[in-house]
């Protein structure tokens, strides 16, 4: 269960998952605003069954139909993604005798803004999730302690599990092609970002560090790829970049735009554990990202020093600094194979299953 199949990094992961398993099992994904997403299709492509129910916790109507289809159709089990937002549907669940029922944390923090009205509100569905789910899978030990702090030491249902990336959809060779296709020079240098825009993925930082850098160096370009980030323009303009910051908005090519970068930049406020980091070290990209312990959590410990306060843009600059005027630093920065064995496909998706399905898997 997800709100909708717009581009984003938990609706990519979960696609790559079923797109990995596809054939093996029966699968059926509910949408719950009421409507589909820009990867229908993928996800079609990928053999699920895609059913839309516009839910909401005071529509008892909804509910209802939501109890309905859960009982009817008899599922073996149901995960829901959308962290504490899923108790109610862990009760609906545990109601109709669903056997299997897992509640899935791919954030770190909640991504509203407190009152104390939410707050009462997330606390009753929190505790949901924890009285009715058989699992609780979250992607990081942060998330496992900011959710869950009173929880049973010990507590079996508990794990965490990394996310899953196919290593052979990207490759550290560069793609001069695609430079040429976006109208950046082959021998230009790029920093590039990934991730929709969002006020915590902090483009802000993104366009002072492009400000400072094009202003330094001529040959630098900034590439911001990702859903919505079409709406930076007018920032961009205004900045006078217009030309030197490309803001590509979604794409379904990540792996050829990640080809073009020299550098990665990710400057975000709060994460789970960012599928852009990851498919940016499996592409080979030195980097510098945000110090906070998602990410501490997320690339190896060797590479701790390239990170900085999410808004510290002149340590993030003079790190790129150093790096853009030293090639070979940029290689021994990589972390490729390291990202590889850390984020293997076969194994993370595996424990993703095993999760969700528990002794069902045959």
């Amino acid at each position: 269960m997800l709100y909708n199949i717009d581009p984003g990094g938990l609706e990519v992961y979960l696609l790559r998952f079923f797109r990995h398993y596809q054939g093996q099992f029966r699968a059926t994904l509910i949408c719950k605003s009421g409507k589909t997403g820009a990867l229908l299709k993928g996800y079609e492509d990928a053999g699920v069954e895609v059913i839309t129910v516009r839910t909401g916790y005071m529509n008892p109507v909804s509910l209802w139909k939501i109890y309905r289809l859960l009982r009817n159709r008899k599922f073996d089990g149901i995960c829901d993604l959308t962290s504490n937002f899923g108790g109610l549907y862990m009760w609906l669940a545990r109601k109709a005798s669903i056997r299997s029922r897992v509640a899935y944390y791919g954030q770190s923090t909640n991504h509203f803004r407190s009152s104390a009205l939410k707050s009462s509100f997330d606390r009753m569905v929190n505790r949901l999730v924890y009285r009715n789910a058989t699992a609780i899978v979250l992607n990081s030990h942060t998330a496992t302690d900011n959710f869950f702090p009173y929880r049973v030491a010990g507590d079996p249902r508990f794990k965490v599990v990394y996310n899953g990336v196919d290593a052979a959809m990207f490759s550290d060779e560069k793609d001069d092609e695609m430079k040429q296709a976006l109208g950046i020079p082959v021998s230009s240098f790029v920093i590039g970002h990934t991730g929709r825009f969002d006020e915590k993925k902090n483009h802000q930082a993104v366009l002072d560090l492009a400000v400072r850098a094009c202003a330094t160096w001529d040959d630098c370009y900034v590439i911001c790829c990702g859903k919505g980030t079409e709406q930076l323009q007018e920032s961009i303009n205004r900045r006078q970049l217009a030309g030197r910051v490309l803001a590509l908005g979604y794409r379904d090519d990540v792996h050829r735009i990640l080809r073009t970068f020299d550098v990665f930049y990710f400057p975000s406020y709060t994460e789970g554990q960012p599928n852009s980091l990851i498919e940016a070290m499996m592409a080979g990209l030195p980097f510098v990202a945000s110090d906070i312990v998602p990410i501490r959590d997320t690339v190896p410990e060797h590479l701790h020093g390239q990170l900085v306060g999410p808004d510290d843009v002149g340590s993030a600059f003079h790190l790129i600094q150093r790096m853009k005027e030293d090639r070979q630093l940029r290689i021994r920065l990589s972390c490729r194979d390291w990202a590889i064995e850390a984020y293997n496909a076969n194994d993370r998706f595996r424990e993703f299953l095993e999760s969700v399905a528990g002794d069902q898997i045959v």
